[in-house]
Formats: C-alpha cells, structure tokens, sequence
C-alpha cells in the first residue's frame, strides 16, 4: 500500500521512533507507517557526503538532521574555515543536484547560536545560494513562532507542539 518512504539522516543521534508512534497513535493512522521512515545514523562528514549516492527515486522525502553539526565539529580550527566552506558547499551543490535530479523535496535542519545577543545560523553563507525557503523557530511563552522567508518574501505564524505534532496555536 505504501510504496515511497522518507530517508531521515541523523548526525546527532536524536531520531526517536517512539516520538513518531505517538503522533501516528494521537491522530489515528496506521503505525505501520513507521516502516516507511529509513533512518541512516551518520556519524563523521565522509559518511554525510557520501550517503548522498543513497538518495534515489525510492524515496519521496529527505530530512537531514542536522545538516552543519559535523562539519563544524571536525573542521572547528580557524585555519580549517576555508576547507570547511569549500567541503561544504560542494556538499551542498551535490545533495541540490541530487534533489532536483530525483525531484525529491529535501528538508534540512541547522543551528543557530547567539552571539553578541544576535542569532547567527551555522554556516548561512554555504547553505543560503542553495536554499529556497527557510523556517526560522523560536520559542515565545508557551508556544513557537515560526518564520517562513523565502526569496522575496518574510511570514510569520504561531504554533504548539502536542501529542499530537504540530498545531496551529491561533
């Protein structure tokens, strides 16, 4: 019945399954759709790079979580900043030309760190020539506000997350 799966790329080890069943179990869908999700456990930037040749036809979605974590790790000298980028963005043109190849939609996710009291995303410079919209969450009181910025244009709206997954909070 369900013929396409979701490749989930996990640098951090966070990927929880149990997290998964119960939004499937809170909104009544098959837990069966759990098989659907291939979860590679990526552990070093050779391995990141390299599982971009698993990307294929096969799959109707691709998350990679998250997608500078290593790359900063290992290159984290000052004098690695420039093979760093350059590693990077070849990185970055191949799993473009890989998502567009397959037409896949692939969603990734960064880090932000505060620095000087200004929220500055890992890398931006390497990743914003090959993004077409970005999602930036922060947390205000009890619920997250999101804001979605593509090319030419900014939006913001609220939501919460339940047991459910995510809800609109207005």
């Amino acid at each position: 019945m369900y013929t396409l799966s979701n490749l989930f790329q996990d640098t951090k080890g966070e990927f929880r399954p149990e997290r998964i069943l119960e939004i499937l179990k809170s909104n009544n869908k098959d837990e069966k759709l759990l098989d659907n999700i291939s979860v590679l456990r990526i552990t070093n930037t050779n391995e990141q790079i390299s599982n971009i040749s698993k990307i294929n036809s096969n799959f109707s979605l691709v998350i990679i979580d998250n997608i500078t974590e290593l790359f900063s790790f290992e290159y984290n000298k000052e004098e690695l900043a420039i093979t760093k980028n350059k590693i990077f963005m070849k990185y970055m043109h191949n799993l473009s030309q890989t998502a567009l190849t397959y037409n896949i939609p692939i969603i990734v996710t960064n880090m932000v760190r505060t620095s000087s009291n200004l929220e500055v995303e890992n890398l931006s410079n390497a990743i914003n020539p090959f993004t077409h919209l970005k999602i930036h969450l922060q947390r205000n009181g009890n619920h997250l506000e999101d804001e979605l910025i593509s090319l030419n244009k900014k939006s913001r709206f609220s939501f919460i997350i339940s047991n459910e997954g995510i809800k609109n909070s207005s």
